[in-house]
């Protein structure tokens, strides 16, 4: 597919002894959107070859560990969750709960409840807007296609406008097309900071309008294929990021910028 980068990772060093290295690896094809951070870099469509990210080096220990291959694709957040739902790719990340996607995906759970504890990650969301407003605030804001936040966006009668691009988001701030961007902090944060011309001109307000978790959400039909797999490699993300080692890969990340 053209634009589709991908990086297939071979499987080293499994832990001597492991009930996996006796058979051969469950392949495990994740898709997300092409950005460049510390958690995913990716380049021209494809995955960094030498320092991936520290959410890369962690999906890929913890597939290790658990007998599965890891395959990173690359696409717009839409089509990722379509892929998903098609049996076209074995899971999405970083994927927050809802009971939409939950007809299709399945996440780690504990009491009949997403388990936190297993998740990717924490992030928010945060309207970014002009410092010094061109207009009159209208009330259109602009999201990413298939965004979690888009029911809150709603809920408080906002109208929205989908776009793919974070940066093309602000942009549009920036330029008075819309009043706002509401786009995960995280990624805001970085646009501005690699972009001197829109951080002049725009900012984040606070509170951030919804904090989330997001999960490697796995199909249903991976799922049900390999469950065991799938347990083992959520349960794999909680602990190797409770160690010191993942804390000094994470700072071995910021440190670079």
């Amino acid at each position: 597919m053209k634009g589709m980068g991908f990086w297939i990772l071979p499987m080293v060093g499994l832990l001597a002894g492991n009930a996996w290295a006796t058979s051969a690896p469950v392949p495990m094809v994740l898709v997300t959107t092409p950005k460049y951070t510390d958690e995913m870099r990716v380049v021209d469509g494809t995955i960094a070859a030498s320092r991936p990210g520290h959410h890369a080096e962690l999906m890929i220990e913890a597939g290790t560990q658990c007998g599965a291959a890891v395959e990173f694709r690359f696409v717009p957040w839409q089509r990722a969750l379509l892929l998903v739902k098609n049996g076209d790719a074995d899971g999405a990340f970083s994927s927050s709960y809802d009971d939409e996607r939950a007809t299709y995906g399945a996440y780690p759970m504990i009491d009949g409840r997403p388990d936190v504890s297993r998740a990717l990650k924490g992030y928010s969301y945060s309207l970014y807007v002009q410092r010094h407003p061109t207009q009159a605030w209208d009330g259109r804001v602009t999201t990413e296609r298939g965004a979690s936040i888009i029911p809150r966006l709603i809920e408080l009668g906002f109208s929205h406008v989908e776009i793919n691009d974070t940066a093309t988001m602000l942009r549009m701030v920036a330029g008075g097309r819309v009043s706002a961007a509401a786009v995960i902090t995280s990624n805001g944060d970085a646009v501005l900071a690699n972009n001197p011309d829109l951080a002049a001109v725009l900012t984040r307000r606070e509170p951030p309008l919804e904090d989330k978790f997001g999960y490697v959400m796995l199909s249903k039909a991976f799922y049900a294929r390999h469950q065991s797999v799938a347990e083992c490699f959520w349960t794999a993300i909680r602990d190797i990021k409770a160690t010191p080692l993942h804390a000094e890969r994470v700072r071995s990340y910021q440190a670079e910028k």
